[in-house]
Order: C-alpha cells, then sequence, then structure tokens
C-alpha cells in the first residue's frame, strides 16, 4: 500500500490550489470554489489522519482542524450550488470569494501546523484515568466558582441580558456584563470535569454513578442555555461529554457523534428562528417555561415554512468574511501594521484592577457593516490579512503554531493533576471557536485557563493538606496509546 507523508501532501495542496486559482476565471465560481475547497479538506484530513490514527488525543492541532473544516471549509460545497442558483440572493459577492478562502485557509493551517510541529514534536497528552475521586470534594473546590457562575447568570437576566437576541443597555454601559458573561459560561468547567471523572469510574456501579451525577448537571446547563436560544453555548455544553469520552478511552464515539450532528442540526435550524420568535412570547428579564414552549413550536412551524436549513449553514461559515476582506481590503483601505494587536498588553491586567481596559472583540463592522450592528467578526486570518498582508497571514499562522504548542505543552506536563484536566477539556472545547476570533481574544482566553488551572489545584493542595481524601490521577504510559 503506497503511503506519503503528510507534509508533501500540504506542499503539493497549496501548489495545486493556487495553480487552480489562477487558471480557472472568477466567473466559473463554483468550479473554482469546489475543487479548491475539497483540495484543501483532503490535505488539512490527510494531515490530521497520519498525527493521530495511532495516537488519539485531543490537541490543540486537531481541535482548530475540525474548526477550519466546519466553518471554512465544507460548507462550500453546499453554498457554492445554492448561490449558483440563487445569485439574487447573495447580495454582497460572498461567493466569488470561497475559493480565494479556501487556499488562504489551507496556506494558513499548513503554517500553523509547521509552527506547532517545529517544538516537542513527540508531545502527547498521556493517557489518564482517575483512581480516587470525591464528588464532595470536587463541589467544595468548586463551590467558588458555582457560586460567582449563579450570581452572574442571575445578574443577567435580571438586567435584559439573558436572551440571545436582545442587546440592553447594561451590556454597553456596564463594565461589569463582560465579567459577568465569562463567569456565566463556566459552568462548561463543571460539566466536562464530571463527565472525566464518570468516564474514567471503575466498576459498573461507580461509573453508572458518576454518569448519572455528570448527566444532571448536563442537562441543568441546556436547561439554563435552552431559553436563550444560544446555539452556540448548547454546542459546547454538548461537546462536553464528547470530548471527555475521546479523552479518557482515546477513540471516537462514531455512532453517538453521528447521532448527535443529525439531531443537533435539527435543532439549531428551528432555534434560528426561535431566537426571534421568543421576544412575542416573553419579557427579557424573565424565564417562562410555559412561553417558551409555545415559542419553540411557532419556531418549529416557522423553519418548515423557510429555508431555515440554508441560513444555518450560511451562518456557520465565517469563511465569507475572511473571503470579503481578501477581495476588498486592498482596494479600500491601507494595511494596519499591527495595530490591532494594540490591546494585547491589557490582557494581563484584570478588568476588576482596570474597568474601563479596551473591549478586546474587532469586528469586521470597523471596516466593513454586512450585516446590522457590524458585529460580523473578522477571524484570525482575516485580521492577519489586514495587518500584513499574505505575509501577515503566513507569519501569524506559524507563530500561532508555536502559541498553541506552548499551551498544549503545559497543560501535558500536568497531565497528573486533575484540575489541569479539567480546565483542558474546557478549554479544549472553546479554542475550536477561537478561529473566529482575533489575537487579542486568544491571548486573553489561553491566559485565563492557565490561571484557574492553577487556582483551583491550589484550592485542592489546600483541602488535601487539611485532611480530606486523597484524590489524584494515574498515567498509563504506553506505545500503543
Amino acid at each position: 500500500m503506497i503511503t506519503f507523508n503528510r507534509w508533501p501532501v500540504l506542499y503539493w495542496g497549496i501548489t495545486l490550489s493556487f495553480a487552480l486559482l489562477v487558471i480557472i476565471p472568477e466567473k466559473n465560481f463554483v468550479l473554482r470554489s469546489v475543487s479548491i475547497t475539497l483540495i484543501a479538506a483532503l490535505s488539512i484530513c490527510y494531515y490530521i489522519y497520519k498525527r493521530y490514527s495511532k495516537r488519539l488525543s485531543i490537541q490543540a492541532d486537531l481541535l482548530i482542524s475540525i474548526n477550519t473544516l466546519v466553518q471554512f471549509l465544507l460548507p462550500v460545497f453546499y453554498l457554492a450550488f445554492y448561490y449558483q442558483a440563487n445569485p439574487h440572493l447573495d447580495t454582497y459577492g460572498y461567493r466569488y470569494g470561497y475559493a480565494i478562502t479556501s487556499f488562504a485557509i489551507l496556506l494558513g493551517q499548513t503554517m500553523f501546523f509547521w509552527g506547532y510541529e517545529s517544538v516537542k514534536k513527540s508531545s502527547y497528552f498521556p493517557r489518564v484515568q482517575i483512581t480516587e475521586e470525591s464528588y464532595a470534594r470536587l463541589f467544595l473546590v468548586l463551590l467558588p466558582l458555582l457560586a460567582l457562575i449563579w450570581i452572574a447568570r442571575l445578574t443577567l437576566l435580571s438586567t435584559g441580558s439573558y436572551y440571545h437576541v436582545y442587546r440592553t443597555d447594561y451590556q454597553f454601559t456596564s463594565p461589569f456584563y463582560s465579567v459577568f458573561s465569562q463567569l456565566s459560561a463556566y459552568g462548561l468547567i463543571i460539566v466536562g470535569a464530571l463527565f472525566l471523572i464518570a468516564f474514567s469510574g471503575e466498576g459498573k456501579r461507580g461509573k453508572n454513578k458518576g454518569i448519572l451525577i455528570a448527566l444532571m448537571v448536563f442537562i441543568l446547563e441546556i436547561l439554563w442555555y435552552g431559553p436563550a436560544g444560544s446555539r452556540e453555548a448548547i454546542a459546547m455544553t454538548i461537546l462536553a461529554p464528547i470530548f471527555a469520552y475521546i479523552f479518557i478511552k482515546r477513540k471516537v464515539p462514531k455512532i453517538t457523534l453521528a447521532v448527535v450532528i443529525i439531531v443537533t442540526f435539527e435543532l439549531f435550524v428551528v432555534l434560528g428562528e426561535y431566537r426571534y420568535t421568543a421576544s412575542l412570547f416573553y419579557p427579557v428579564s424573565k424565564i417562562n417555561i410555559k412561553a417558551t414552549r409555545q415559542a419553540f413550536f411557532e419556531a418549529r412551524e416557522r423553519s418548515l415554512k423557510t429555508d431555515a436549513s440554508t441560513r444555518l449553514i450560511d451562518r456557520f461559515y465565517d469563511g465569507k468574511n475572511l473571503g470579503y476582506l481578501l477581495m476588498h481590503y486592498s482596494d479600500d483601505y491601507d494595511y494596519e501594521l499591527g495595530s490591532t494587536y494594540k490591546n494585547i498588553p491589557f490582557v494581563f491586567i484584570p478588568r476588576f484592577i482596570h474597568p474601563h481596559k479596551p473591549i478586546f472583540t474587532t469586528p469586521l463592522g470597523n471596516w466593513y457593516q454586512l450585516v446590522a450592528g457590524g458585529s460580523t467578526p473578522t477571524t484570525f486570518w482575516g485580521e492577519s490579512y489586514i495587518n500584513f498582508s499574505w505575509f501577515g497571514l503566513i507569519l501569524m499562522s506559524y507563530f500561532l503554531g508555536l502559541v498553541m504548542k506552548g499551551y498544549d505543552y503545559i497543560f501535558i506536563n500536568r497531565a497528573s493533576k486533575p484540575y489541569w484536566m479539567y480546565l483542558y477539556i474546557f478549554s479544549a472545547i472553546y479554542i475550536m471557536r477561537l478561529p473566529m476570533e482575533v489575537a487579542v481574544i486568544w491571548v486573553s482566553f489561553l491566559l485565563k485557563a492557565i490561571v484557574l488551572a492553577f487556582i483551583f489545584t491550589w484550592i485542592h493542595a489546600f483541602f488535601t493538606k487539611v485532611g480530606t481524601s486523597s484524590t489524584g490521577f494515574t498515567l498509563i504510559r504506553s506505545k500503543n496509546i
């Protein structure tokens, strides 16, 4: 059987994609887009297959590749044909940017892989197994976080900032909104931790107990986010048990994953309508179960009468924002030459010390108002391009690879410490969405994850010293990991 090294495959993928980009006329956008996207997707998949076929592990290069495939490449296979049949619906001519976007993504991913593997090539997470864990201890250690989470959530609800579709004065005037919205999302830490413990359990009785506790907290999280209509938060909560299973078992639950994808897609189609239907049924500062049910069924009826599936796929495709920049930015603006990175030093100053430090988001609306409110994400590769053109996309992708390998290596070296693993599963879910964000958001999130891991480890060590039962992990090292 003929096998190929992953690096030549990436090189020839880039070379062939560039040749097609030059040879195929822009007016033949379907052939141009689909062929280049196919080469990009296959090249990235082959890299991941060769790297992880023998040692499956949840790590940054795998996570970012999954995001790249789902939100920057795969939707093109549907959208290119859809907008060929319905060109009047493509108001901004996004379809003509599909091909150059796929080429840019393959180039950026290749440089990211190069940076990631240029140091500590053979670094993988060792197999991790919990030998003892006290649920009472876990909740005791996480009790301060749990209290802050629900204080934040109730504050968001009481100020009318809970529902996804609403934008309130509190969001724009309070320096604490950003803190509360982040704290609200930290419930995912507890969900991930409980599933890690459950899947590591020994004995049928202990494992069943762990899964039952984890499922109860999981359902509570889904119930909190459900009425808000927040598809992203629901998706990340659903990913928690899947990532925990892969991390512990080192295999993909294929049937479960397929069912989850199908059910979640159908649910998200309805939620796309629900977020706007909900405002007809209840006020912004209350959760009404009866009204939520009515709004959901109304949204389901509306989704059946409209092209809601296409809107969902189009919404998932963040490559269109990058493509618009690649096609238009150099003609309309001067390059930023690093100015969008100026807020990175503020990441190291807590907001409670400096409540008025700059807002870190850098939406595409700063340059192009493509949607109401201008909240369209610039994306990591888009920011790299508007600063230093194609050189920036190449250089920053390589640098990102170095940073993410360093981040992974910090956690790999502490794989025997349970709270570092809890935080890694939490951060792994967020890393999958970070390619949509600018560099300062990456730095801010990665730093917070590391700091939280240190804090919870110190709290855990304190309770251990005062005589509570021991907790730990066993590392299982094997050539067949």
